[in-house]
């Protein structure tokens, strides 16, 4: 198992540190290149697709795909492959139509304290986000099989260049694009993401073919699956995406520094959290119903994340302001607000990423109900927290506080019921071999 989370989680990590290095560039040059207002109108904008990419796609494709593929024969995973990409095609391609044309609608729904004209411009950005997302869900196709085979080389270099190529697009043709190069940047990393990923997949002599929903073990009750697994993820999507709309009513600069706070507090999440839930999956997959297995898996995986967020979480608490000021040219109120945000955020650094592992013992046992239910009661409830601090209680140059305390919230919440019903699971299964 060691092993096995050096190559895979390894791997993973030290693409997810350079790739995340990257973002921050990525927000550097856009709080260098546009005033606070157009910031917010950026961050804006990738909510919408975001949160149709992440709720369908990006937090649901390796779950779904990985158990039911793994221990089919190579011409059944073929099959299944060439019918899953057909389906991601089809289904996102289609519902990222419906996004473009109805993207008026959802700036009403995501962003609604903006004003007219500027939800106008996200509703512009928005239209040519939704096609660097359909880029990103194919490619997610071919990182799912990837990752069932161990092969995680163009995995771990994929967001590395869709990262890049924002940056060179925002870098080069900033003053010939104004706002609109970030979303033709996106489209051409989502390309980038796509080319390395399909790249690898055949040069390990993968194949595509026509079929559809073969073979048919393999599709037995997966609509049902699918569905309950998106339910799981609405919750955290849901989360976000009402923190974004709260943050819209606030003053000018609060969804920048709720952003930036969020991302930078965050930054061991996808770095070490998702690397180490990911190398771990196929392996917690493999030992299905085997508690006692499962239960060494996961405390090794955690005992990694907590290795590494402890001393990090600690350096950053006490250097936060200069990793502001130095890392983003932070001063005043954008400094103070984006401050307050990043320190409640990286209090709860270590719970956050310990829950996608967590999540993924449940998922790996084909148990969607407990992780949609501890997602759903706890980040509502948190979400309706920072809601009601943002929106009433605190004044509007403290209300950003409310956001930050509610997400701070949700991440000891989560960690805490995932952990309840764990313990739970280990004890029912005692109980019952007696």
């Amino acid at each position: 198992m060691k092993k096995y989370l050096f190559r895979g989680g390894a791997l993973l990590g030290i693409s997810a540190i350079l790739s995340k290095l990257v973002s921050f560039f990525r927000d550097r040059l856009l709080l260098d290149i546009f005033p606070t207002e157009k910031v917010d109108i950026v961050f804006a904008a990738f909510r919408i697709p975001d949160f149709f990419y992440y709720l369908f796609v990006g937090a649901t494709i390796s779950v779904i795909f990985l158990p039911r593929v793994i221990d089919l024969k190579e011409k059944e995973k073929l099959e299944y492959f060439s019918s899953f990409l057909w389906g991601v095609l089809f289904f996102f391609g289609g519902l990222s139509l419906l996004g473009i044309f109805s993207v008026e609608f959802l700036v009403q729904l995501f962003a609604k304290g903006f004003d007219k004209h500027l939800q106008g411009e996200i509703a512009t950005l928005s239209q040519l986000l939704f096609g660097s997302v359909f880029l990103l869900s194919l490619s997610g196709v071919f990182a799912a099989f990837l990752q069932a085979k161990q092969k995680f080389i163009s995995i771990a270099l994929a967001p590395l260049f869709y990262m890049s190529g924002i940056c060179i697009g925002l870098f080069l043709f900033r003053d010939s694009f104004g706002l609109l190069i970030i979303g033709y940047s996106a489209i051409f990393g989502g390309f980038l993401h796509l080319f390395a990923n399909m790249l690898y997949f055949f040069l390990n002599k993968g194949k595509i073919g026509f079929f559809w929903k073969k073979p048919i073990s393999a599709w037995k009750n997966f609509q049902a699956d699918f569905w309950r697994r998106v339910l799981n993820n609405s919750a955290f999507q849901l989360n976000q995406s009402a923190d974004i709309l709260i943050a819209s009513f606030l003053i000018t600069g609060s969804i920048t520094a709720f952003s930036i706070g969020t991302n930078l507090g965050h930054f061991l999440l996808s770095i070490v959290g998702f690397s180490v839930a990911n190398s771990a999956f196929p392996k917690l997959t493999k030992h299905k119903f085997n508690w006692s297995k499962q239960k060494i898996i996961l405390h090794n995986a955690l005992k990694w994340i907590l290795l590494f967020c402890i001393p990090a979480t600690i350096f950053a608490l006490f250097f936060l302001r200069e990793i502001l000021e130095l890392g983003f040219g932070l001063s005043d109120t954008p400094l103070e607000m984006t401050h307050t945000v990043f320190f409640w955020t990286v209090l709860s650094l270590p719970a956050a990423c310990m829950i996608p592992v967590l999540s993924r013992v449940f998922l790996a046992n084909d148990d969607t109900s407990t992780p949609l239910w501890i997602n759903f009661c706890s980040l509502l409830g948190a979400t309706g927290l920072a809601a009601y601090l943002s929106l009433i209680v605190f004044p509007p140059e403290k209300a950003i506080l409310g956001l930050a305390l509610g997400n701070f919230t949700a991440n000891f919440l989560t960690l805490g019921l995932f952990w309840f019903f764990f313990q739970r699971k280990i004890k029912m299964t005692s109980v019952d071999s007696i």
